[in-house]
């Protein structure tokens, strides 16, 4: 009897742990896919699945194909659910950066937005990734720009405001393709990811 009771508890706490904190599923479409929970184990082709997103090649200065851009959006997927902890960007447009060899690099998030969302992103992000944040000195304060360097992934947030509306675009990269043995900033172009025009404050 107390074996049997033992058994339960267990399979309750498992049960309870894995509906606190679920994975994200295989495919998009349905279900919640949290941008922050990226593993970088899943399939670029099952997780874009039957969906339709819009395929670009990414070149280098050679003119060599390097990466995949895949871009994803709501408006032709309605059943689409992405999130970035508690802030739905559904209705954003995903774009997912996909190598060669089909392995995921990462994927990006731009919008534009009436409202100021800054302080509810930050938030969001440090909730998992508070520790990982990097201080760097900016001699400018638009954009505004936060980054995170976790063991396995590279969390970019940039922040302006222009013309009565805020900017933002957020990335997240796997911290195995790197800077030093991949052009990052010709995939996440126009971001400074590997933070070239920044210093990292001691």
């Amino acid at each position: 009897m107390t074996n049997l009771l033992i058994c339960a508890m267990c399979i309750f706490h498992t049960y309870a742990c894995q509906s606190h904190n679920p994975e994200n599923p295989q495919t998009l479409g349905g279900k919640n896919f949290r941008l922050d929970k990226l593993t970088f184990k899943e399939n670029p082709t099952l997780l874009l699945g039957k969906n339709r997103f819009y395929k670009t090649s990414i070149k280098d200065n050679n003119d060599r194909i390097i990466a995949f851009n895949c871009v994803i959006s709501k408006k032709e997927n309605a059943a689409i659910k992405v999130s970035l902890g508690d802030i739905d960007v559904s209705k954003y447009k995903c774009d997912f950066k996909v190598s060669t060899n089909n392995k995921l690099i990462g994927v990006s998030v731009f919008f534009t937005s009436p409202k100021d969302q800054k302080d509810m992103i930050l938030k969001n992000i440090n909730a998992l990734y508070k520790d990982y944040q990097i201080s760097i000195n900016q001699a400018n304060t638009s954009p505004s720009v936060y980054h995170w360097e976790a063991p396995d992934k590279i969390i970019h947030f940039t922040y302006a405001a222009f013309e009565g509306d805020y900017v933002y675009q957020i990335s997240i990269i796997n911290s195995k393709v790197n800077c030093s043995n991949f052009p990052l900033e010709k995939v996440f172009v126009g971001e400074d990811i590997c933070l070239k025009e920044y210093t990292r404050k001691r």
